[in-house]
């Protein structure tokens, strides 16, 4: 291999990205449960605390229009595929989240797992 070879080989560098970190502080998200009055008060204030964590590792978040829905009686389970937009290009992670009613109209939410 030639000289110039060797430069243009040491000038090119990989860089990946982990996002381990943040699918950690989504994990954690599962002890706190979201109170609402409906599945899409709950999906909403989600929907900004995911993009908050998004934010500070300066990550773009895109939820999907849809979701895999499962339902048994008023527990509803949802699998949200999301894509992350980071420097080095794209991730998908799947969000799992479960709905529930514990009350006469009041809903809860909470992250069941991170995959």
């Amino acid at each position: 291999m030639t000289t110039r070879g060797k430069e243009q080989q040491k000038k090119k560098k990989r860089y990946t990205e982990s996002i381990a970190a943040f699918k950690k502080e989504l994990k954690a998200l599962s002890f706190e449960p979201i109170y609402g009055e409906s599945i899409k008060d709950i999906i909403a204030r989600l929907t900004v605390k995911i993009e908050d964590i998004a934010n500070q590792y300066k990550y773009t978040v895109e939820f999907p229009e849809k979701a895999e829905i499962e339902a048994e009686g008023d527990i509803y389970y949802f699998i949200y595929p999301i894509t992350l937009k980071t420097k080095t290009g794209r991730k998908k992670i799947y969000l799992h989240v479960q709905y529930l009613m514990y009350d006469q109209n009041q809903w809860a939410g909470m992250i069941t797992g991170v995959k």
